[in-house]
């Protein structure tokens, strides 16, 4: 069913609605909001952090457009740069980062809430990944060069001033690798660096904060980061710290907690912390997922279910960290319970690979970004899923649900009928 058609500077915007059936036997049903732009290959996703109904996604042409899920239609478009370069945002479209451009390693900070630049030096060869934290004030970035870089901006205290900038290297990675994936929790007291390498570097940026009972309790509560990899950790920064082992010591705001390692020959392709940095889920080229739940110190490797060599482009955690969504070059979606480790169904809406996934902030819809199968077309789909098996189940057995080994933990035994994501 058609919901809406409208004409922008890239070509029309269609919606659609459609419902199919999903999982190994069919057994679940979901539907769905299809919206195809034409000309626009979106890139990333995230919801809105004001508007609830509104999704906004990054293209390949460096612009950021924003679509409303309720009515199906484009709400607005932003050029953000030279089409050459990349960009990554906030849920709040307060801080815009464009990055990419060959020519100048240099990152550009657009604080669009009031009207500022920020240019982020550090890096000295093409940067590959970037990500903005949720309130804007920390930026990470890799490349190239096999080093990551983070910057921590205090937003100008008046029209007349500047934003203050603070730069810190995030060495580990071999200068052999390359960094191509980073992410940071939504709390800001953490992130975490991925290259070709197949290492991960989680690092505590707690203090980067100031001090009050909040962060106190959220480093209390994920304490248990600080003894991953407490020996490979130890010995990453002793190597880095070689060179001025004779100057004092001086406490760093960024420090770094834990070094994964992945199996040999894996490389890292996507990263993504839950809110409080509790759990971590990396991606690989390889196609393979792999997640360290928390209290763990080793990383979990999960069931394969995207095809063998297919990288996976993307993960995300659920709000509550419960649920996790991996897409990749398949074209496949998955979603995982991280407490049992076990994948609870996977989506084929998509005919060409996936770009990248979000969750919605009540964690009760999902949206993926990819290439169609129309030349330049981009496809954005928003999910509830129904549980059809066990709405059946409860009809026939009076609310029991009979299918529970199947389905657990997908459904409740009371409701079941909409998947809570």
């Amino acid at each position: 069913m058609l919901c809406n058609l409208i004409t922008s500077d890239v070509g029309e915007v269609t919606g659609e609605k459609v419902a199919r059936l999903c999982g190994d036997h069919l057994e679940h049903a979901y539907d769905a909001l299809r919206l195809t732009t034409s000309g626009t290959t979106c890139i990333s996703c995230c919801y809105h952090a004001v508007l609830p109904s509104t999704v906004i996604c990054s293209t390949s042409s460096n612009s950021i457009n924003c679509y409303d899920t309720a009515h199906g239609s484009l709400v607005s478009q932003h050029s953000k740069g030279p089409r050459r370069c990349s960009n990554a945002f906030n849920p709040s479209l307060s801080h815009v980062a464009v990055y990419g451009d060959p020519m100048a390693p240099a990152i550009e900070l657009q604080l669009c809430s009031c009207n500022k630049f920020a240019f982020l030096e550090g890096p000295t060869a093409e940067v590959r990944c970037c990500v903005v934290s949720d309130d804007g004030s920390i930026v990470v970035s890799g490349g190239r060069e096999g080093q990551a870089s983070l910057w921590h901006v205090t937003q100008p205290a008046g029209p007349a001033s500047e934003p203050h900038v603070r730069h810190f290297s995030l060495p580990g990675h071999g200068r052999s690798s390359m960094v191509k994936a980073c992410c940071v929790s939504a709390d800001g007291l953490w992130a975490a660096t991925g290259g070709n390498d197949g290492n991960i570097l989680l690092w505590d940026l707690a203090g980067l904060r100031p001090i009050t009972g909040s962060n106190e309790a959220a480093s209390k509560k994920v304490a248990g980061l600080a003894s991953r990899g407490a020996e490979a950790a130890a010995a990453a920064a002793a190597t880095s710290s070689k060179a001025a082992a004779d100057e004092p010591a001086v406490a760093q705001p960024v420090q770094l907690s834990a070094l994964l390692q992945l199996p040999k020959g894996e490389q890292v392709s996507c990263l993504d912390l839950s809110h409080d940095g509790s759990c971590l889920a990396a991606g690989c080229r390889s196609g393979k997922v792999y997640l360290l739940p928390y209290g763990s110190t080793e990383l979990q490797q999960l069931p394969a279910r995207h095809q063998d060599g297919y990288k996976v482009r993307c993960c995300a955690l659920s709000p509550d960290g419960s649920k996790l969504l991996s897409a990749a070059e398949d074209a496949r979606l998955v979603l995982w319970d991280v407490g049992s480790a076990s994948c609870v169904l996977s989506v084929h809406e998509h005919f060409k690979p996936i770009r990248g996934c979000c969750w919605s902030p009540d964690g009760r819809h999902i949206v993926t970004v990819g290439a169609s199968g129309c030349a330049g077309a981009a496809r954005l789909d928003v999910a509830a899923v129904t549980c059809s098996a066990c709405r059946t189940a409860r009809r026939a057995h009076s609310g029991a649900c009979v299918l529970q080994s199947a389905c657990a933990p997908v459904c409740k035994l009371s409701g079941c009928s909409m998947l809570v994501l």
